[in-house]
């Protein structure tokens, strides 16, 4: 992701090889698979993509560097319905 761009989530606190491990609303995950497609609009390599499967409740993400798309379905956190995007694959900090 690029790294000037927030999103507001939550953490429990675990980390991924020191990065942080986020949790986000619905809408904010909707967000970031946008700002993710944003990124990747002008790239040659096709592939790139972000999608929202309702059927399974989750955010896939395809990359064409990863062969399978990673999927990032809903957990409970912070009494709210939340979306790990890219725990323990992505490099993520905390603001």
């Amino acid at each position: 992701m690029d790294p000037g761009t927030a999103f507001p989530g939550y953490t429990k606190g675990g980390a991924w090889n020191g990065w942080t491990c986020p949790y986000f609303g619905k809408n904010v995950a909707k967000q970031v698979a946008e700002h993710h497609r944003d990124l990747h609009r002008h790239d040659r390599k096709e592939g790139y993509r972000a999608d929202y499967d309702a059927k399974e409740d989750v955010f896939v993400f395809h990359d064409p560097q990863y062969g399978q798309p990673r999927k990032f379905g809903s957990v409970e956190a912070e009494d709210e319905k939340t979306c790990p995007i890219g725990v323990y694959c992505w490099m993520w900090v905390e603001k």
